[in-house]
């Protein structure tokens, strides 16, 4: 019962993460996206390049989050822990590393995290891209934005 406990409360600091973090990278990208710029494509990679570093440390930090629970629990070295971590909130599941019985539905709670919050970064991602579609359409056809296009 205490494994189960850990891992639902890992999963709300893991929401919490992807929520605080998601909505600074929007406020941010809504600064970035509004400052002019002569290169629209260029400045649409760069944007999206800081997007992608920051989901990636979002998920880099939930990753590290469920590794310190089995190296703390399990007893792993940080190493094996991380990697198991990192394979199974990736759902890539290569069962070469396998935690305790006690242990398995943790690693279920944290794959089941893993696929919502990447969900979320799609979500997030595609969001984003849009967004920067109609803007470079409307610095492509040179007409000004409708009175709703804001973030």
């Amino acid at each position: 019962m205490l494994q189960i406990l850990l891992g639902l409360a890992l999963m709300a600091v893991a929401v919490a993460i992807h929520l605080v973090g998601g909505l600074a990278a929007i406020l941010h990208l809504r600064q970035r996206m509004s400052l002019p710029t002569g290169h629209p494509m260029l400045h649409a990679l760069w944007i999206l390049v800081e997007l992608f570093a920051a989901l990636l440390l979002m998920h880099l930090m939930q990753v590290s989050l469920w590794a310190l629970l089995y190296w703390w629990r399990i007893g792993w070295d940080f190493n094996t822990a991380l990697y198991f971590s990192a394979v199974t909130y990736a759902t890539i599941g290569y069962g070469d590393v396998v935690p305790p019985v006690p242990w398995r539905l943790v690693a279920v709670t944290e794959g089941l995290t893993g696929v919502l919050m990447l969900g979320w970064s799609s979500a997030l991602v595609f969001a984003v891209v849009v967004r920067l579609l109609a803007t470079a359409g409307a610095v492509l056809d040179d007409t000004p934005p409708r009175n709703g296009d804001r973030w």
